[in-house]
């Protein structure tokens, strides 16, 4: 997971959101009427919806939560089952594959005893304050708070499906790539090859799992980083800063 930005819509999408939401609040059986208006998507104020979260997405409008496959859904972070006043929300909004929305996350949304999400919302929260990523193994683990797992990661790894073998799998690929990526990029802009050198450019960013490419980046300014990327790497990221603004 990455944090990401969000962007905002217009103001004739936006009153349609706060409309749909007075009627929720209006409704006898607020949850039916939050399910009954969410089937009435066919218009253009949910088509600037869809388009402006896969504008958020990383990748090649890779799933917000795993960064692995397309996504598809527009996903309630709060259910709109539990929680059909929020079904209207735009910051309620993420995009996410079927696999994440409909197998893994489904209905499922703990909180803390101060009725906080312990999920990783991306949109809000930086997903590298609770999770760290081995390098060798393409793990995420929660991170560790006074001798305690993040409450937030251990949840998210569990409820997202983030420990999905596939996924470890993708990581690690990930993590493998993008030295022999930024190599080739340096080759090309040492011999003037612009167009190659933006090709190599596009590739890296729309590769999926873009969160490695920003825990690459955290581990390159690190004093041990030869530890664990390839040396070659280093004066790469020194000689081009702005590789570092690329995710």
């Amino acid at each position: 997971m990455k944090k990401l930005n969000r962007e905002p819509l217009s103001a004739s999408t936006m009153e349609l959101l706060a409309e749909r939401s007075r009627q929720v609040l209006a409704a006898e059986d607020s949850k039916s009427e939050a399910q009954r208006l969410w089937t009435q998507q066919g218009n253009r104020a949910f088509e600037e919806i869809r388009a402006t979260l896969k504008s958020m997405t990383t990748g090649r409008e890779r799933c917000m939560y795993c960064e692995d496959s397309a996504a598809t859904d527009i996903e309630h972070f709060w259910p709109k089952s539990q929680y059909p006043k929020r079904a209207f929300s735009w910051d309620n909004y993420l995009l996410a594959c079927s696999g994440c929305n409909s197998n893994h996350k489904r209905e499922k949304f703990p909180l803390d005893e101060a009725g906080t999400p312990l999920l990783i919302n991306p949109t809000v929260d930086d997903p590298r304050d609770h999770l760290f990523l081995s390098v060798k193994t393409g793990k995420f683990r929660p991170r560790k708070q006074g001798g305690q797992e993040n409450r937030k990661g251990v949840e998210s790894i569990e409820v997202f499906g983030l420990d999905r073998d596939i996924l470890e799998k993708g990581r690690l690929d990930a993590w493998e790539t993008i030295p022999a990526l930024l190599l080739r990029y340096a080759d090309a802009c040492s011999r003037e090859k612009w167009r190659l050198a933006l090709n190599v450019q596009r590739t890296l960013c729309r590769f999926p799992f873009a969160s490695v490419l920003a825990w690459f980046m955290d581990i390159a300014s690190r004093p041990d980083a030869a530890l664990f990327i390839d040396e070659r790497c280093l004066p790469v990221l020194e000689r081009y800063p702005d590789i570092k603004h690329w995710i």
